[in-house]
């Protein structure tokens, strides 16, 4: 799935945001407080996540690009397969930002990734749908909040 989205904030802006959700989603996952610093690529945890059926497994989070502001990749290792995330940041001169967000999966077995097509194509209307929503909630957010940082 890839989507491409203009957003009136800064790089720095969306970055720094969505690495306070990556911070919140490793202290909840592992109990550590870890500070936006130490991430780096290679920096990995592990936390429990249900598949789309609730069966709950281990996932092996791994930062693969780690590039502030423009870029942050990280694949979701599972016993099913390895889902990847990228964001990639751009600016846009006349109007802030243009994010490139980049999401695949590659299965286990050639089963999986047939599955996974034939799901994706069900879902990825609405998946693009909700994804592109985010976006524009942090943006919101993000100017709402400016004065106060």
């Amino acid at each position: 799935m890839e989507i491409r989205e203009k957003l009136r904030v800064t790089a720095e802006e969306f970055f720094s945001q969505m690495m306070v959700s990556v911070l919140y989603d490793i202290k909840s996952a592992t109990g550590r407080d870890v500070k936006r610093e130490q991430i780096h690529k290679g920096y990995h945890y592990t936390k429990k996540m249900k598949n789309k059926v609730g069966c709950e497994g281990d996932v092996r989070i791994t930062v693969t690009e780690y590039d502030p502001p423009y870029r942050y990749s990280a694949s979701f290792d599972s016993a099913s397969g390895i889902n990847r995330i990228e964001y990639r940041l751009e600016e846009a001169p006349e109007s802030g930002i243009e994010v490139f967000y980049l999401e695949d999966y590659e299965g286990d077995t050639k089963s999986q990734d047939l599955n996974y097509r034939i799901i994706g194509a069900l879902y990825r209307r609405s998946a693009k749908k909700r994804t592109k929503k985010m976006f524009h909630a942090m943006e919101d957010y993000i100017i709402k909040n400016r004065d106060q940082a």
